[in-house]
């Protein structure tokens, strides 16, 4: 990168700014106190300490809800995984894998452990990209004192198989924001709300929509024996179980696929997220 000092055009938390380097070009800069001075001004790339570019603008919103400990986190087994990896993954995936890793921390001080059945398939099909998520597991107890359940390093390796075959055709894209704007529209109809699109809670439910769409598309939806969790959601949110029916739906109508029980327990949450600010259940 020439020069000395990079633009800085919005900053996202204190540490975190959006920035123009010497060429014009945005990118998310990472710097301790970057982001207490306000924009437009100058920062010097001395006090930078990483930079991403190609960040989907729909995550960058996400990175303020994120604890700084854990975007590190993710920045180690992002770094980790290029080392171990032969094909390129994309940029976003330090974004969507520290907030999945956020989302998890939660669930686990919750004691809300969701199973994954095809643990051992991924161990099996995708040996290196489960020993990164087996690192990262070590990773996040030694920084963290969490100890996440062996489930999770098949997650983690879940979103590094995404994340390296990124590249869809654009008009497979078109389609799937077409079906995703369908999904909210049901969404929006069922709770009586605007959904605020370019909040975080939406950014994370997109992006979960995707990788939905991508396993649906493979035939490899996940299916598992996570009953007694789904009749719980079931039961505490009925509202969002009558919305995931509608959705199921359209899914068998539109596209012929059938939503297991285990997708529609992480749709629910997500959902349940996605309506947090409008207060659906009060």
């Amino acid at each position: 990168m020439k020069g000395a000092a990079m633009k800085v055009i919005k900053n996202i938390n204190n540490n975190v700014s959006l920035c123009l380097d010497s060429n014009n070009i945005e990118v998310v800069a990472f710097g301790k106190g970057i982001g207490f001075t306000k924009p437009p001004y100058e920062v010097d790339l001395n006090q930078v300490q990483r930079t991403y570019y190609d960040i989907d603008p729909m995550y960058i919103n996400m990175i303020s809800d994120i604890p700084e400990e854990i975007l590190d986190i993710s920045d180690n087994i992002i770094n980790y995984a290029r080392i171990k990896l032969d094909n390129p993954v994309s940029s976003n995936i330090v974004i969507t894998l520290a907030d999945h890793i956020n989302f998890a921390i939660q669930r686990y001080k919750e004691n809300m452990n969701i199973k994954l059945p095809i643990v051992h398939d991924i161990q099996y099909l995708f040996e290196t990209e489960m020993e990164i998520g087996e690192y990262a597991l070590k990773l996040i107890k030694k920084k963290l004192k969490v100890f996440l359940p062996k489930e999770e390093a098949a997650y983690i390796a879940l979103h590094i198989i995404n994340a390296e075959s990124m590249n869809k055709n654009k008009k497979q894209e078109k389609l799937d924001e077409e079906v995703i704007d369908d999904i909210c529209d049901i969404i929006e109809k069922d709770f009586q709300i605007k959904v605020d699109k370019i909040g975080f809670n939406y950014s994370r439910f997109v992006s979960h929509m995707h990788y939905l769409l991508k396993r649906g598309k493979k035939n490899e939806m996940v299916k598992s024996e996570n009953q007694k969790l789904y009749e719980s959601l079931i039961n505490t949110y009925p509202k969002t179980y009558e919305c995931i029916q509608h959705v199921r739906k359209y899914l068998k109508d539109q596209m012929n696929w059938d939503l297991s029980d285990e997708e529609c327990i992480y749709l629910m949450l997500h959902i349940n997220r996605l309506c947090a600010r409008e207060d659906c259940y009060q």
